[in-house]
């Protein structure tokens, strides 16, 4: 019994943290070092900033958000986000092991898996350790914990309005193991904003992306540990 309790409170944990816009009736909010006010603020954040937000203590959310190619860390009060889950939800048509379709009102998104060409990719490891996997052509990566993939990410192509938008190969060219049933849309109607979020990994390496796509032109990616 007390291992299932464990269990359900990580679980528990995990299913909250997830990924949020700021939004504050002044146009940005302040970061602060520890979950109070006083003299701690470290940052600033206009709205719609992407963030990754984790269990909220009392009226705080503990966040990690990367700005100026940093990652950072922080506070903020509860009420100051919104999350993307909250925005209209694309639901899913279609799912195999290596693609998953999304589909309402005019917006088709399709995302298709591959397996990892390891012959074909240019692998770099500790010098050392040669069993530890450091770069995949030349590139940090991110979904394993030192190993060589399996899966890998073919590719992102959206339908909007009947215009066709396929995201760029650096958007995901250093991300694997992706966990296609984790996909989730949602849209910011009122922005014009399409998130595409998932969790991934191999059972070690986890990670949690965010790929924005902003009046029909994809703008940028947010990338988090998450757990």
């Amino acid at each position: 019994m007390k291992l299932i309790s464990i269990l359900l409170f990580f679980f528990s944990n995990i299913s909250f943290a997830q990924f949020a816009i700021i939004s504050d009736r002044d146009g940005f909010v302040n970061i602060r070092k520890e979950a109070k006010t006083g003299n701690n603020i470290s940052d600033q954040l206009n709205n719609g900033f992407v963030v990754y937000c984790f269990e909220p203590e009392k009226n705080w959310i503990n966040i990690d958000y990367s700005k100026n190619n940093k990652d950072r860390n922080g506070y903020l009060y509860k009420d100051r986000v919104h999350y993307l889950s909250e925005f209209t939800k694309i639901p899913l048509i279609k799912e195999t092991r290596s693609q998953v379709i999304f589909k309402k009102d005019g917006i088709d998104i399709n995302i298709e898996s591959k397996n990892f060409e390891s012959n074909s990719a240019k692998l770099t490891f500790l010098k050392n350790d040669k069993s530890i996997l450091k770069k995949i052509n030349g590139k940090d990566f991110w979904g394993t914990d030192g190993g060589i993939p399996k899966r890998t990410y073919k590719n992102i192509t959206l339908v909007i309005d009947n215009k066709t938008i396929e995201l760029p190969k650096n958007a995901f060219d250093d991300l694997f193991e992706p966990n296609l049933f984790n996909t989730k849309i949602n849209f910011d109607k009122k922005n014009n904003i399409l998130y595409i979020t998932s969790s991934n990994s191999d059972g070690a390496g986890g990670y949690e992306i965010v790929w924005i796509i902003e009046k029909g032109k994809y703008k940028e990616r947010k990338i988090a540990f998450g757990f």
